[in-house]
């Protein structure tokens, strides 16, 4: 005999008061002292080892057992006898059985280890274990005796009901088993949730319910501009409001004597829409959220990649390109191929043909620069102001020469 005692709790949840809860705490004492209280919580189906090297030897003993469960009720005092000899003698093995049926006893060789005991065959109403051990000389315990109510419920039965925020008419079951339960929150709006997840018996009876709060965080495109100026399309729609250092334009329009193409800045961008991006190079973060706009736009977006003509249906095609340093659209030649995520201008053939590059235009001026592009036949000399207009000489402030900003003062 050692002098730890293992008393086996089975199915403590349900005795006393049946309720099938499975969290539950205890406490227990020796000999009816009070003074050797002890108190644990454990869930469903455990094994407790209680010191008693403090008790005397040679002398029989008793152990107290008490549960406690969620709604508060204790379980009636369970007591259990053994005996203590006068010489320490190891256990080698143990043999226990349930209820009357001794003749089918099972016997172990590891008597202070825990025992799991098939219960599933027995019918629901209070049964009994009965456990011995044995020392090597094969003297015997005395036989300890613990009682358990068995309920219908099991572990596989129990049903795990989830729903989101105060939608419980729409709640979901689960059977609750160790596997993770996944739930779909695809339609949920952006922002803060609750999530309810009860518990219940096969028999419905509410067992346990928690809550936990979760936020939906929106969607983001990620974006890397590896030039200041690029074409862009995204198979979703996009808010580019409040984007940092970030900025998108629609063709809205086209100047047949200047050749300018004219770029209006927009935030609520649709699916597959063609964009020219301005910013500093990098990468940036765009929420992908619903976009309610239409843009009568000259700009052609491509969500896969897509092979092009100089000219097709009456339309003219350019390209995003540069002149002397400076962006512009050039005509494309037939057999072009844009990749998926660019976008390509087309204008009326009759408007812009025999135009060798189209200038950009921008309704809000970014960087508070106008970008003109400088073509092969012009001189060095020339000069624009700020609004990108042509100057005969260099005048106090801000000039763009060969699209650089150069200050007079």
């Amino acid at each position: 005999m050692t002098h730890r005692l293992t008393a086996f709790l089975v199915l403590l949840a349900a005795i006393g008061t049946a309720r099938g809860q499975t969290a539950y705490s205890y406490r227990y004492w020796f000999d009816g002292n009070v003074s050797t209280l002890k108190t644990g919580s454990a869930q469903g189906e455990t094994t407790l080892e209680a010191d008693i090297s403090a008790l005397a030897k040679g002398s029989v003993h008793s152990l107290h057992f008490q549960g406690h469960d969620a709604d508060n009720h204790w379980s009636p005092v369970r007591t259990t006898f053994f005996f203590i000899p006068n010489t320490d003698t190891q256990s080698v093995k143990a043999r226990y059985w349930l209820d009357d049926n001794d003749a089918a006893a099972i016997t172990t060789a590891t008597p202070g280890g825990t025992i799991d005991l098939d219960i599933s065959h027995l019918s629901i109403g209070t049964h009994a274990v009965h456990y011995q051990t044995y020392n090597a000389a094969g003297e015997a315990s005395p036989v300890r005796t613990a009682y358990f109510y068995m309920d219908v419920l099991q572990p596989a039965t129990l049903t795990c009901h989830i729903w989101i925020d105060d939608n419980q008419s729409e709640a979901q079951a689960f059977p609750l088993t160790d596997e993770d339960i996944t739930i779909e929150a695809e339609d949920l709006s952006v922002g803060m949730h609750d999530l309810h997840a009860a518990i219940y018996d096969d028999k419905g009876r509410w067992l346990t319910e928690g809550t936990v709060a979760f936020e939906v965080k929106a969607p983001m495109a990620v974006i890397t501009l590896t030039a200041t100026v690029e074409t862009f399309s995204f198979p979703k729609d996009l808010d580019f409001d409040g984007v940092e250092g970030l900025r998108a334009y629609t063709a809205t329009g086209f100047h047949k004597q200047t050749g300018d193409v004219m770029m209006s800045r927009v935030t609520d961008v649709p699916a597959g829409e063609g964009l020219l991006l301005v910013g500093e190079k990098g990468t940036y973060e765009v929420p992908v959220a619903t976009s309610y706009s239409y843009y009568a736009n000259l700009l052609v977006g491509l969500t896969e990649t897509t092979l092009i003509a100089k000219s097709a249906d009456g339309y003219d095609n350019y390209l995003l390109s540069q002149s002397d340093g400076t962006n512009c659209f050039v005509p494309a030649t037939d057999g072009t191929t844009i990749e998926a995520g660019r976008a390509y201008l087309h204008i009326p053939g009759s408007l812009a043909a025999g135009k060798k590059s189209l200038k950009i235009s921008f309704d809000d001026n970014p960087d508070g620069i106008k970008l003109v592009p400088q073509t092969s036949g012009e001189e060095d000399g020339i000069y624009y102001d700020v609004a990108g207009r042509r100057l005969s000489k260099p005048t106090k402030g801000i000039n763009i020469h060969r699209g650089r900003k150069i200050v007079v003062k």
